[in-house]
This record gives structure tokens, C-alpha cells and sequence, in this order.
């Protein structure tokens, strides 16, 4: 499979001279690998998490510009039947302000609407990359507070 350089689509496929807002954002399922290959091209981390539950993909009509990945929580702790993470977000530099706060409230419509099991949602900034939760906070997300910071393998992950 050809997968196409979203890096300019917005700018080469789009011929609006008028720039998206962030309203005009929608998002809908997107296959792994599609989700896969471009949390490869544009997140920070240059990989995608093994197993995820759902793909989001983030759209300005019909052009991908962004992906969700949801697994399973990593803490063991957590609820794992009733509880999604969000692993991977990752939205094109082109997108508008606010972009990451309304996709991340569509995300959890679409979640509230198709999967109703799922009864808590959760999410991680990172600060070493300089994330502070700004845009949970501005979908409506609660903080609970910062992570004691424990590797993989402490055994009360």
C-alpha cells in the first residue's frame, strides 16, 4: 500500500484560499496501519502503540490531518474493560488554534456514542516535550494530578 505525504495536503489538495478553523474538524475511524504509518511521519516519538483499540483519524473535509490512537490503560490498576488511554495524538502543524481541544471532545462523543462501555477516558502530557494538559483542560478534561514517573517495569504500574 502507497501511503500519500499528508504534509501538504492541506496546502496542495485544498484550494481554499480561506484557512480551515478548527469547527470544521470532524473524526471517524481510521484503519491501524493508515494510523500507524502516520503517528510514524509526524509524532515526536516515531512509533505507534502495538494494540490499539480504536483509531481515530482527524479530518478537514476530506483530508487527513491528524490521528488519535486508543489502548488499553498501561497502569494496571486502571479499569481495563471500561477504560480507554489515549496513547498517540498527533495533528499536522497546518491545523488551526484549538485544533487539538476540539478533536480531542469530538474523540470522546464518538467514543460516548459507539462504544458505550467505556466509562472513563484517560491521557498523559508529557513535560520533558513541554505539554502541560492545556488542551485536555480545554476539552473539558479533568487533571488529577502529575505521575510519580516510575519505569515500565515497577510492578505497581
Amino acid at each position: 500500500m502507497i501511503f500519500p505525504d499528508w504534509s501538504g495536503q492541506l496546502f496542495f489538495c485544498d484550494h481554499d484560499p480561506r484557512p480551515p478553523a478548527a469547527r470544521e474538524l470532524h473524526v471517524r475511524p481510521v484503519a491501524y496501519r493508515v494510523a500507524r504509518r502516520f503517528v510514524e511521519m509526524h509524532h515526536y516519538l516515531g512509533y505507534a502503540p502495538l494494540g490499539a483499540k480504536i483509531s481515530l483519524g482527524v479530518y478537514y473535509r476530506e483530508h487527513l490531518v491528524g490521528v488519535m490512537m486508543f489502548t488499553h490503560p498501561c497502569a494496571r490498576l486502571e479499569d481495563q474493560e471500561h477504560t480507554l488511554e489515549l496513547s498517540r495524538m498527533v495533528l499536522l502543524d497546518h491545523c488551526p488554534r484549538n485544533s487539538e481541544s476540539r478533536a480531542l471532545g469530538l474523540a470522546a462523543r464518538w467514543v460516548k456514542r459507539n462504544m458505550p462501555e467505556i466509562r472513563r477516558m484517560v491521557a498523559y502530557a508529557d513535560p520533558a516535550q513541554g505539554h502541560r494538559g492545556t488542551i485536555y483542560r480545554a476539552a473539558g478534561w479533568r487533571f488529577l494530578g502529575p505521575t510519580e514517573g516510575r519505569p515500565w517495569s515497577h510492578s505497581r504500574r
